[in-house]
């Protein structure tokens, strides 16, 4: 799924992901992630501008993350997936479930 932008009629959260999203590294954001998991805002944006790698513990960290907001009736939405985390993502389908987006709305 992919749309342009996260409309700015909304409150958002913007948690920006490490250039190596896996093992260790997920384990150091739990603590931001549980913030998120709790936070009032509308939509949730995890920016993967800088992010060159992630494997299974950074996808499911991700997905976890998702299934708790959205009993809440908030939105997740990955900003700027390429390269690697990109391909992983297409080929787990996250990207039917979770939209990607370009840029957000000022």
């Amino acid at each position: 799924m992919m749309i342009t932008s996260i409309p700015n009629d909304k409150t958002r959260r913007v948690l920006a992901l490490p250039k190596d999203f896996s093992g260790y590294t997920v384990d150091s954001f739990r603590t931001e992630f549980e913030q998120l998991a709790v936070c009032e805002q509308d939509f949730i944006v995890l920016d993967f501008s800088e992010t060159e790698f992630i494997d299974s513990s950074g996808i499911g960290a991700m997905v976890f993350l998702y299934k708790r907001i959205e009993q809440k009736g908030q939105q997740l939405a990955l900003l700027k997936v390429n390269g690697q985390p990109h391909k992983l993502m297409n080929l787990l389908r996250v990207d039917k479930t979770i939209p990607f987006i370009d840029k957000l709305d000022a």
